[in-house]
């Protein structure tokens, strides 16, 4: 039988290390299938060469998957990309092993030629890996049994199927990965109640990794997986669906499951302003929701539009009211610079967002572009990219009318709203904080504790 060694190269630590689902849901799927596999973390790992050579050494793998979470960190003007360091971690193997690579994740499904080239890997999985892992195994396995080696390939949808039915794959295997620590670094578990986003934002990838289709998961299923974690002392968890209250009836029911169960768990999400209910509120808030994140990306009527949302400025102040009505904490997230952004724009969002009073806002500078999005298409069009450029390299749209002031303009603005997180300036976030927030015992998202960071700051 063959021996499947999967790796987490996942290493940022901001704004939180974050639990590596998408492995755990395919440990699930092997673990089903009794496949041999073990999971190596490298998110906690201060020696990673070290760490590697020794599992292997005692392991000695036949394959070995990477899951490659993030590209880069999508945040302007001081971005990150990892793609040296997972580069950094093939060497690694290929120093100590002559296991084939098997390469996936949601970063990988954005640009896989490219990056099974810059990786120079042997087997790329595009989409959901829960059958496409098994299926690439069996294909494997029979050129074996032919004398052959199966050539270098990516899989594809069209090549795996894809289970519409969330339910039928396994709930994710936790057992072989440190939720401990992830609860102490990073403040929360995660869980997810839905795959698919049928939005249009411009910039978006979701229903490029999800496909347009929402699938979504059984309420029993997913209080099922929630027990699970408190079983293992995860007591706050982040829902990672791109809407959690999309559709409404779906989150009601989540709500009622786990409000019927009596589950001590603290929760937040993301959600959509148009979505938003009194009466959804107050069922999120009694089932443990201690915040959620609007995706708004602006606040003025034009750059709504532009940006491809859903909803209108009038939505975004009644859920902002609804939220202040029902206590429960909430967050925008904004995007500047879209097409059309001008000096004007930035200052109407800026001062609708700050009439609504959220707990905090987050507001990225600049817009990462990804192939496949109408961002991507728009670029093109208006020459801000070039026919072929390589975009693994981290490229991000900024108006041209606010390319050169909007970055002062921030600076300026910040220092009188120290609420307001700047993730791509390091304004009111930063690694330090983020450890000293954790230390103190915070659990959730970070924006959630945003007065305490402005004392720590003191």
């Amino acid at each position: 039988m063959m021996k499947l060694l999967l790796i987490s190269p996942n290493v940022e630590f901001l704004p939180d290390p974050i639990f590596p689902l998408g492995l755990a849901y395919i440990a699930a799927a092997l673990k089903r299938q009794g496949i041999d596999h073990r999971i190596l973390d490298l998110c906690f790992v201060t020696d990673v060469e070290a760490e590697l050579s020794t599992e292997i050494a005692s392991y000695r793998p036949d394959l070995i998957g990477l899951s490659l979470r993030n590209l880069d960190n999508v945040s302007y003007p001081h971005y990150t990309s990892y793609l040296p360091f997972y580069r950094e971690v093939i060497d690694i193997i290929r120093r100590h092993s002559d296991s084939r690579i098997i390469l996936g994740g949601s970063a990988f499904s954005l640009m896989p030629n490219e990056i099974f080239a810059y990786l120079d890997a042997d087997f790329g999985i595009v989409g959901e890996g829960e059958l496409a892992i098994i299926r690439l195994l069996e294909r494997i396995e029979a050129a074996q049994k032919t004398g052959k080696r199966l050539e270098k390939c990516v899989m594809r949808d069209q090549d795996v199927g894809v289970i519409q039915k969330l339910d039928e794959y396994p709930a994710p295997d936790r057992s072989r990965l440190d939720s401990a620590a992830y609860l102490e670094f990073g403040g929360m578990g995660n869980l997810q109640t839905k795959r698919g986003c049928p939005f249009n934002c411009i910039y978006c990838t979701y229903p490029i990794i999800e496909g347009r289709n929402v699938r979504l998961r059984s309420p029993k299923r997913i209080c099922d997986e929630i027990e699970s974690l408190i079983e293992l002392g995860i007591n706050n968890v982040f829902i990672v669906d791109n809407e959690f209250n999309f559709p409404v009836e779906h989150a009601q029911f989540v709500c009622h499951e786990i409000i019927r169960r009596n589950l001590k768990i603290k929760w937040s999400g993301y959600a959509n302003p148009k979505f938003i209910q009194p009466r959804l509120v107050e069922l999120m808030r009694d089932s443990g929701c201690s915040g959620i994140e609007f995706g708004s990306d602006a606040a003025d009527p034009f750059m709504l539009k532009q940006m491809g949302k859903a909803f209108t400025l009038e939505e975004m102040n009644r859920a902002s009211k609804i939220c202040h009505s029902s206590g429960l904490s909430f967050c925008h997230s904004l995007l500047i610079g879209g097409p059309g952004e001008t000096v004007e724009t930035v200052q109407r969002t800026f001062d609708a967002i700050l009439a609504m009073s959220p707990t905090a806002v987050v507001c990225m500078v600049g817009i990462r572009i990804f192939p496949g999005t109408r961002l991507f298409e728009m670029a093109g069009k208006e020459g801000s990219i070039q026919a072929g450029q390589n975009l693994l390299e981290p490229c991000f749209y900024l108006s041209p009318a606010i390319k050169d002031t909007v970055l002062s303009f921030v600076e300026t603005f910040a220092k009188e709203n120290p609420t307001w997180i700047f993730p791509g300036m390091e304004i009111n976030i930063n690694r330090t904080l983020q450890k000293k927030i954790r230390r103190l015992g915070a659990r959730g998202p970070l924006w959630e504790y945003m007065k305490m960071g402005q004392r720590l700051k003191r």
